[in-house]
């Protein structure tokens, strides 16, 4: 009876706490558990936030959302379902998802080729330019690619010279650009398409290597992996372009992402539509959003004033890329320094705040002046945050005056 008697109070304990469960059990312990198991966040800094937004001075339509990484949960948001243009912010969307999907050590490769026999220093075949999507790739890249091939001492070519190139008809301009917008004319070399190439590789290769050709000795062909020998290759890092899109806010580096990302999705049409249904990919299947509620997307760089961001979309994406360390690395190194580099170099420069805010920067002066703020700052609680903040229809000067502020006068008060 002493053995049994515990034995029976375990199993009352069992069936008490099973029937509990099954009727919800007690609310305040429930309660009690689930707040405990939360990281707390600091709730005085959204209300200080909310104070600031809701003053009498406000620029323009505002947005915000504040995420806190540490605590994964949100902060404050005002707001931030709305769809706004985002002007620059959309290179967060651009680059986080083709480091996703090209990976952070994806480099641009434009290469030559030999297909045929070499004797001596004679080429019995063709030679091969094969080019992928390097938006930096200029007429100082092709030199220094032809120099490399000039080191290996071939002199003549008794036949083609062939160009492979990804896409052979020139970048289009997204139809709401403005001219001074994007200049396709700064784009590199390999979106001018075939006619521009076929010109320059005239010149070129006398000029460097001194293997003579004339312009019906250049024709478009196919590198055969069985039979064709490297030669010479340049690569470029997606650093490269990541860092310029990001800290500086190249829109043609940022532009030339959504090729390499639309080739990836489908090799066939244009690379450039594949390229922004891929974003749209992403924020489906790796944010668990609907790309419908959350954005419209007409350009990879945010120029195009139709384009449509949701604050929480950007603290989503930039949350995302946290939890990805080789992307958090790349963009947290890329994005501006508030007060000492890139876009955000002469913002944010007083003492409380300089050195403090790492975040993309976004400026367009059409549609009523939109400006817009993306990015990363540690709380007064040591907890890593992400916010975004939009303004639309407000003077861009007012706009980044007003952000700027929200910053040194509320979230690092002297």
């Amino acid at each position: 009876m002493k053995k049994t008697l515990p034995i029976l109070i375990v199993l009352t304990l069992i069936i008490v706490s099973a029937v509990r469960s099954c009727w919800g059990g007690d609310d305040d312990s429930v309660s009690n558990t689930e707040k405990k198991e939360l990281i707390p966040i600091d709730e005085k800094l959204a209300s200080e936030i909310d104070s600031f937004i809701n003053s009498a001075y406000r620029v323009g339509s505002v947005a915000v959302n504040v995420f806190d990484i540490t605590a994964q949960r949100e902060l404050y948001n005002y707001h931030g379902e709305e769809l706004k243009r985002p002007a620059s912010c959309m290179k967060l969307l651009t680059c986080v998802a083709a480091l996703h999907r090209l990976g952070t050590r994806y480099e641009y490769k434009t290469s030559i080729y030999a297909d045929g026999k070499i004797h001596k220093d004679t080429l019995y075949g063709d030679l091969i330019l094969k080019t992928t999507f390097d938006p930096s790739f200029n007429r100082d890249s092709l030199f220094l690619l032809l120099d490399k091939l000039k080191a290996t001492n071939l002199k003549a070519v008794k036949g083609k010279v062939k160009l492979d190139m990804v896409f052979t008809e020139p970048m289009n301009h997204e139809k709401h650009w403005t001219p001074g917008d994007l200049k396709i004319s700064r784009m590199g070399l390999i979106y001018h398409g075939y006619r521009r190439m076929k010109k320059e590789i005239l010149y070129a290769i006398p000029s460097r290597t001194g293997i003579s050709l004339t312009k019906d000795n250049i024709v478009l062909g196919r590198v055969n992996p069985h039979t064709s020998k490297l030669l010479a290759e340049m690569r470029t890092p997606i650093h490269y372009a990541i860092d310029k899109a990001l800290k500086n806010s190249s829109n043609i580096n940022a532009e030339g992402l959504l090729y390499p990302l639309g080739y990836t999705l489908n090799a066939k049409g244009s690379y450039r539509n594949n390229g922004m249904a891929y974003l749209k990919k992403f924020i489906r299947e790796e944010l668990h959003l609907d790309p419908a509620k959350v954005c419209i997307i007409d350009d990879g760089c945010g120029l195009c004033p139709d384009d449509r961001l949701s604050p929480k979309l950007l603290t989503a994406i930039l949350n995302y890329a946290y939890k990805h360390k080789r992307i958090y690395t790349e963009v947290y190194e890329d994005l501006p320094l508030s007060g000492t580099d890139g876009t955000l170099y002469d913002r944010m420069r007083k003492p409380n705040v300089v050195g403090k805010v790492k975040a993309k920067t976004g400026t367009l002066t059409r549609e009523g002046g939109i400006s817009s703020l993306s990015g990363y700052f540690i709380g007064r609680d040591n907890h890593l945050l992400c916010f975004s903040i939009i303004n639309n229809e407000c003077p861009v000067m007012e706009g980044r005056s007003w952000q700027d502020k929200l910053f040194s006068k509320v979230i690092f008060p002297k």
